[in-house]
């Protein structure tokens, strides 16, 4: 495969803030850049099946407790994809993502963030990750997995508390001790399966 003529193509951005009283913001975006480039290697057959029921599951969201200030905007064509909201507290957090992934919580469902006074925890979600892929035969809509190099995860974490260490060296605290940014190549993700899991401590 010719080589593509940018370094980064997308960025899919999870972005979570946490105020001091541990209710927060939660986004999911899309960054795009160079999308030209690969959609010419993609081709038009990429199709995005959780699409269409995500309505549903956007609409079931706006009436869950402890979620407030819903937004969507997403335009397939201009690969425009974003989605926020606030959350009160952890378990609002965590039903809402439950519910944006479709997966019913019971006591073997890991969270997706534990939020507490001096720490967040992120499990490693990849296993989830990989069964999705499965589930939807995803990687049979690639030309090639290659394209999987130009695709990346960033985790953001914002908090109202210094940052003072985190677990995994993939993360890394900013220069203001209050953000942390963790990045993966969905190759990393997909094929090699890094394992994500995120201690951080305040």
């Amino acid at each position: 495969m010719m080589a593509l003529s940018f370094t980064s193509c997308i960025d899919l951005v999870e972005e979570v803030t946490v105020k001091k009283d541990l209710s927060g913001h939660y986004e999911m975006r899309l960054e795009t850049s160079g999308f030209g480039g690969l959609m010419n290697q993609m081709g038009s057959n990429i199709s995005i099946p959780q699409l269409k029921e995500l309505d549903e599951k956007m609409r079931v969201l706006s009436v869950q407790p402890g979620i407030s200030h819903l937004k969507k905007n997403i335009k397939v064509n201009e690969m425009q994809f974003n989605i926020s909201f606030d959350f009160e507290n952890e378990k609002a957090l965590n039903n809402a993502m439950y519910q944006l992934a479709g997966i019913e919580p019971n006591m073997f469902v890991k969270k997706f963030l534990k939020i507490k006074k001096h720490k967040i925890i992120r499990p490693n979600l990849n296993p989830y990750l990989q069964r999705i892929i499965e589930d939807q035969d995803l990687l049979k809509q690639l030309p090639s997995t290659d394209l999987l190099t130009y695709v990346n995860y960033k985790f953001i974490i914002n908090s109202a508390r210094e940052i003072k260490e985190a677990s995994n060296p993939k993360a890394i605290i900013q220069s203001d001790k209050k953000t942390l940014i963790s990045s993966y190549s969905f190759k990393d993700l997909i094929i090699d399966k890094k394992d994500i899991y995120l201690k951080i401590r305040m």
